[in-house]
């Protein structure tokens, strides 16, 4: 099939404006928008513009607060407890990047954990932020139970996403960003954006039988672990990170935020920093990640391999890539875009030009 390719700017422009006709105001709209169109650069596009529609339905229902009352109810020096009183995910998560950069002025390793919030987009925006501040940077979320665990029947762990970056000198960052299922649901909704199937392996639908199709996995499916015990192992962790630490939700007290949608979502998140310098100095450990790096990508190739990449290397090169060729998105979800966008009253000779396809290329 073909995609049409966007400019990501004018779909950034586009995404704020939506968010703001449902009063949010204009500087977290943009936060939102960004997150967004970030994942989309980096072609993540499981987590980008296509995510929006369901914001706004969560919006228009009042189980995602426009203007939340975001506050700490626990804080020492190198922690925080956060209550995101169901606010937009990527808002609360903002505000928790930067009471750690603040912190990391006094601490060189601390934690801030989230409760009562929403799906923040994709986990390495947030990991990445810290190590553009010279951090190692963690970013984990729980999610609603859309797994298993080994030799059971009903789901009761989420894929629940990790993130991990940390800072190189000339290298980019290596970023590590993973759902602990298979493949993220966010692969399963960009596959049925497209009306296409998806390959075996991925998903069970709701009777738990092995399915290609992506609605049967959103309407009730499970999504497989990767690794069997050990993404399940890894999901529970997630859980204790997120939910436990901070007194959230777990299991079936999150929400399916496209399922059910008259509830909150009531997702978690975990963020740790560790401030580089609290060990050596910043330049000496950017260079030996840089060396590390080239020891890695020196590893002789595999027939049929053309190259060693490290984690996050093509998601950089995509980045690079699309600012300049932009960002493919399926008609589908600009068909929802320009719909949300008129109902929002945004001026129809805007809608057309931010909406304006680049060029066709093939997919």
């Amino acid at each position: 099939m073909t995609v049409k390719k966007y400019e990501s700017q004018n779909l950034k422009k586009l995404g704020s404006l939506i968010l703001e006709h449902q009063g949010v105001s204009s500087e977290h709209a943009k936060t939102v928008a960004q997150s967004l169109i970030t994942a989309d650069l980096r072609g993540v596009s499981s987590h980008g513009i296509l995510r929006l529609p369901v914001y706004v339905k969560r919006l228009e229902n009042g189980k995602i607060k426009a203007n939340p009352e975001i506050k700490k109810v626990v804080e020492t020096d190198s922690t925080i407890v956060i209550d995101g009183d169901h606010g937009l995910g990527h808002v609360v998560a903002q505000e928790a990047i930067q009471e750690l950069i603040a912190k990391s002025e006094q601490s060189k390793i601390s934690a801030v954990a989230i409760r009562r919030s929403n799906h923040y987009g994709a986990a390495a925006y947030w990991a990445m932020q810290l190590a553009e501040h010279n951090m190692i940077g963690l970013s984990v979320s729980n999610v609603e139970p859309l797994m298993p665990p080994p030799g059971g029947t009903e789901a009761r762990v989420g894929n629940n996403p990790i993130s991990f970056a940390a800072p190189a000198g000339e290298s980019p960052a290596i970023v590590l960003d993973m759902a602990t299922s298979v493949v993220p649901l966010g692969k399963i909704l960009n596959a049925k954006s497209k009306n296409e199937s998806i390959p075996e392996g991925w998903a069970l639908n709701a009777k738990g039988n092995p399915t290609t199709d992506p609605d049967e996995v959103v309407n009730g499916g499970f999504l497989f672990p990767v690794g069997g015990p050990k993404g399940y192992g890894l999901s529970v962790i997630v859980d204790l990170l997120s939910a436990l630490l901070s007194n959230g939700a777990i299991g079936d007290q999150i929400h399916s935020m496209y399922q059910d949608l008259d509830k909150p979502n009531d997702i978690s998140n975990f963020f740790l920093e560790i401030k580089i310098d609290g060990f050596m100095q910043v330049d000496q450990f950017k260079g030996l990640v840089d060396q590390y790096i080239a020891y890695i990508k020196n590893t002789p190739l595999a027939e049929g391999a053309n190259e060693i990449y490290l984690p996050g290397e093509i998601e950089h090169r995509n980045l690079e890539r699309n600012k300049v060729e932009g960002i493919g998105v399926p008609d589908s979800v600009i068909s929802e875009l320009v719909e949300l966008a008129s109902k929002a009253g945004i001026n129809q000779e805007l809608i057309s030009k931010l909406t304006s396809p680049l060029e066709v290329v093939a997919n």
